[in-house]
């Protein structure tokens, strides 16, 4: 009890509420770090839209540069994505280099290469899914 009375009320109010605050620093559910490539017919997609789906949960999402390359980011303070399966869906979407900083001076697929990439990974009909882990991990993408 003396412990208590020599404590002031502003510092254990002030120490409470730090311990319940870092509690609740992060909201993010489990995590994994995703990279990789994405190819067409072997050559490197660029200026593609990414995105990972879980069946419940925030999508993540990532663009390719010049070489395919792609990180995905889960929101504006985490990259990645949520734990477990996700359906692999694709975009070409216009846009300048200054208002997307992913995006290059890369020449995009050919609307040909476009349409055929939409028809078979588009948002409604992709057949791709991919298991997302903890942990820091590459997932390469064949839209073959």
């Amino acid at each position: 009890m003396r412990l208590i009375s020599r404590l002031n009320p502003p510092s254990v109010l002030m120490a409470l509420a730090l311990t319940a605050f870092a509690g609740c620093a992060s909201d993010a559910p489990p995590i994994g770090l995703v990279s990789g490539v994405v190819t067409h017919n072997g050559k490197p997609v660029p200026n593609l839209t990414v995105s990972f789906m879980p069946a419940n949960g925030r999508p993540s999402w990532g663009m390719t540069d010049s070489g395919g390359v792609y990180s995905l980011h889960w929101d504006q303070d985490h990259e990645g994505a949520e734990v477990g399966v996700h359906k692999v869906c694709v975009a070409f979407v216009a846009g300048s280099q200054a208002e997307e900083p992913g995006r290059t001076k890369s020449p995009p697929a050919t609307r040909d290469e476009q349409r055929a990439i939409l028809s078979k990974y588009g948002f409604e009909q992709s057949p791709l899914t991919q298991e997302v882990k903890l942990g820091k991990q590459t997932i390469d993408l064949k839209l073959d």
